[in-house]
């Protein structure tokens, strides 16, 4: 089976950040629909030594990467896209010592902003802890206006 062209990009798009290396965050999924990254447990991710609750940074940072991938799916050529603004809201705790899957979708995409919104869950993708929505910056010379 030949994988998508949004599943080779987001393949790309991990493995030249050293972030997403350093947490080993993997794809799922990638479709115009939307892309799934997933991250599993590590120890020395946890919030409290112990306690097998992932850090908030790591999470924000598992959103931040899946939410500007899904800006990219949105658009009709890849082009640099910088966060602007990334809301998260914290419903629960992630179940403790669980790898954390992050989704995200495009749903509007205008001339200098692509707009989206995801979550995070463990298990069950209906039962999220945390919401997100995000703002991203279209800076190609085509679409924005610059040089």
């Amino acid at each position: 089976m030949t994988e998508s062209p949004f599943a080779e990009m987001a393949r790309r798009f991990l493995t030249i950040i050293p972030h997403c290396q350093e947490l080993n965050i993997s794809l799922v999924s990638a479709s115009p629909e939307g892309v799934e990254f997933i991250m599993p447990f590590q120890a020395g991710l946890e919030a409290n030594p112990g306690s097998g609750i992932i850090h908030s940074g790591a999470i924000t940072t598992l959103l931040d990467t899946v939410s500007g991938m899904s800006a990219l799916t949105g658009l009709p050529e890849v082009e640099p896209c910088p966060t602007l603004d990334l809301r998260l809201d914290h419903l629960a705790l992630p179940e403790p010592g669980r790898a954390i899957h992050a989704f995200a979708e495009a749903y509007r995409v205008t001339r200098s902003v692509v707009f989206t919104r995801g979550y995070a869950f463990n298990t069950d993708h209906t039962q999220p802890f945390v919401h997100a929505v995000g703002t991203f910056m279209r800076v190609s010379s085509k679409t924005s206006g610059g040089q």
